[in-house]
C-alpha cells in the first residue's frame, strides 16, 4: 500500500489520527497480547492442534480414550512418534494420561475431571 493510500485509510479509520499514532498504538497493543498469559496458552493450543493427526488424536481421544500402541496401530504410525504427539499435547494442556496396570491411557482434560468427581 502506498503512503498516500495508507493515510488516506487512516484518516477514514480514526479521522485526525497520523499515521505514526496509529502504528504506536497497534505495535502497543500487539505488545499486550503477546505479554498476556491467556494468549501463550491459547497459542499453545492452536499450535498443538495445527497438525492434522494431533488434531484426529485429540478428536479421537474425546470418543474413547486410549493407549499409546492402540493410536499406533489406528494411525499406522510408530508408538514413539505416537509419543511425539501425545507429549504436545499434554504440554498444551489438552489431554492427561492416567496409568492403568501395564499401560498408560490419555483422556482429554475436560473428560478426565468428570472422571474424578
Amino acid at each position: 500500500m502506498s503512503e498516500e493510500r495508507f493515510k488516506k485509510y487512516i484518516q477514514e479509520l480514526e479521522p485526525g489520527t497520523t499515521c505514526s499514532v496509529f502504528l504506536k498504538k497497534q505495535e502497543k497493543f500487539i505488545a499486550n497480547v503477546i505479554a498476556d498469559s491467556e494468549t501463550k496458552k491459547e497459542f499453545k493450543i492452536h499450535k498443538a492442534l495445527s497438525k492434522l493427526k494431533r488434531y484426529l488424536m485429540y478428536k479421537l481421544l474425546q470418543e474413547k480414550p486410549m493407549c499409546t500402541c492402540a493410536l499406533a496401530r489406528v494411525f499406522q504410525i510408530s508408538e514413539g512418534t505416537v509419543t511425539h504427539h501425545l507429549k504436545i499435547l499434554q504440554e498444551a494442556g489438552l489431554i492427561m494420561g492416567k496409568k492403568e496396570g501395564y499401560f498408560t491411557r490419555y483422556y482429554p482434560v475436560e473428560k478426565l475431571i468428570q472422571l474424578f468427581t
